[in-house]
């Protein structure tokens, strides 16, 4: 417990103030190889072709050996992004994860052993659709970190610490040492702080603050740690996660029967406090145990899991509704084609409302005519047709019932009848036909087949792009893709 006063201020730290911001991203795989750092940057620029770098930026940018899914070690560059705020968008994720993730791993592709798992934190742009349904198709899995929980399951962060305290030195011991010489920093110096170095202008020597976190003992002990490598339940093990007794009180790890020890203790010194005359109930604190009643865990491949999926917002309420699921799963498709079919619906049967009611007028307004006879000037101002009659027509002809100069209404005979012969007669009523029907009930269906889904558009997508390009691959390949379609030719037609 700590007392403080909230009328004192605490101390402070000089610094520069900057408005500048960018964002650096890393990463390991399980092999305990480092990812090439990326740095996304801020650009003012308007366009991309006007977009520019300053080549003293390359001067500490080193470049990451690994291996990857390639057959030997090769040397992979340092890469970086130019966007207006210098942050990871959507946009910006997708491009960084075709241009420089995909080519780590050249022979990906959506069969059992050739798949890639990207595990990723749950920031924004991770659930775009359009990116995910082009990674599912090329056979890479987007997996979300768990919300709040980065500190305890995923990797990179365990690395992060390290990191930030080495990049933080060097930072502090370059502004020293630029203010000294009268020099300031700028974007340029970024990769100087990252991969250390020596500082031509002040003389100064930086160690590598990403050499030191991302090395590949660090990135296995962080994979270890997070029970990815080897898998384990360590991370449920932790003091960082809330613990909790079971519905019984009984305890099932060594953290629950830490807190069952605290609450016995509680207990003990309550009782011994009230004894006393104190009011000791006031200080008492039971040991937090499970619900009765677990939140619903719905079944894979299920229409109650694609309907539960489709409320979800985002990747951190995904993992309530599958238990922790990579996100371009069949069922998030089939999930975004639902929401987009009931919007389509919603949009059909305001169609077939309006049809219906123009419908419904255009033949009372006929069948007015037809009964009473045509219609005229004279006749109008007889008592043939009544006021209600000028308003059906009136109806009819969609004639717009707004105030006059005097700022009233139409409510006598003859503004309706005015309103009636100042708008021409409208072209006949469109009906509702039984093709309209049956495609209002088939998009009411829940049934939705992966053809008609993101994934579905993606996958014709990558067919017709083949096609257009047969002539540019070796026969082998082509080999592989007649093989392909010979074998779901048969397997149709053994299904049928």
């Amino acid at each position: 417990m700590v007392f403080t006063n909230p009328y004192m201020s605490g101390g402070a730290t000089s610094s520069n103030k900057s408005d500048y911001s960018s964002t650096i991203i890393c990463g390991s795989n399980a092999a305990g190889e480092a990812l090439p750092p990326h740095f996304q940057l801020k650009s003012l620029a308007q366009q991309n072709n006007t977009q520019k770098i300053s080549v003293d930026w390359f001067a500490h940018a080193h470049s990451v050996v690994g291996k990857f899914g390639h057959e030997d070690e090769r040397v992979l560059p340092t890469m970086f992004g130019l966007d207006k705020k210098g942050g990871m968008n959507s946009l910006e994720l997708d491009k960084y994860i075709k241009k420089a993730i995909l080519p780590f791993c050249p022979d990906v592709v959506d069969i059992p052993g050739k798949r890639v798992l990207l595990k990723v934190d749950s920031g924004p742009g991770r659930m775009n659709v359009d990116m995910l349904a082009s990674l599912r198709s090329q056979g890479v899995y987007l997996a979300p970190g768990v919300p709040n929980a980065t500190h305890v399951t995923q990797e990179t962060d365990q690395n992060h610490g390290l990191f930030k305290s080495v990049y933080r030195s060097n930072l502090r011991r370059l502004v020293e040492a630029r203010q000294a010489k009268g020099s300031t920093l700028s974007v340029s110096d970024l990769p100087l702080l990252v991969f250390g170095g020596y500082d031509y202008i002040t003389k100064v020597s930086l160690p590598s603050a990403f050499e030191k976190a991302f090395s590949t003992q660090r990135n296995l002990a962080a994979w270890r740690q997070c029970g990815a490598v080897s898998l384990t339940r360590l991370p449920l093990e932790s003091s960082q996660v809330r613990h909790e007794l079971d519905i019984h009180g009984n305890a099932v790890s060594k953290e629950v029967k830490r807190l069952q020890e605290i609450g016995t203790s509680n207990c003990i010194h309550c009782e011994v406090l009230t004894n006393h005359g104190y009011l000791g109930s006031t200080l008492r604190k039971d040991a937090p145990r499970m619900r009765k009643k677990l939140p619903a865990m719905t079944q894979p491949q299920t229409v109650a899991r694609v309907k539960m999926i489709k409320k979800a917002k985002t990747s951190g309420q995904m993992i309530y509704v599958t238990g922790g699921q990579h996100l371009n799963s069949d069922e998030f498709f089939q999930a975004r084609a639902l929401a987009e079919q009931e919007k389509a619906v919603l949009k059909l049967e305001k169609k077939k409302k309006k049809r219906l009611l123009l419908l419904k007028l255009h033949q009372g307004a006929c069948e007015l005519l037809a009964t009473k006879g045509p219609l005229t000037q004279e006749i109008a101002k007889g008592c043939l047709y009544s006021k209600e009659d000028f308003k059906l027509l009136c109806k009819w002809k969609n004639a717009k019932m707004t105030k006059a100069r005097g700022g009233k209404l139409p409510d006598k005979k003859a503004d309706f009848v005015a309103l009636y012969f100042a708008h021409p007669d409208p072209p006949e009523a469109t009906p509702w036909t039984k093709d309209d029907e049956s495609e209002l009930v088939h998009l009411k269906s829940e049934d939705i087949p992966l053809k008609d889904t993101h994934l579905g558009v993606a996958a014709r997508q990558m067919a017709v792009a083949t096609a257009n390009n047969m002539a540019k691959l070796d026969r082998n390949t082509r080999n592989q893709l007649l093989q392909s379609v010979a074998a779901v030719d048969a397997s149709e037609q053994g299904a049928s």
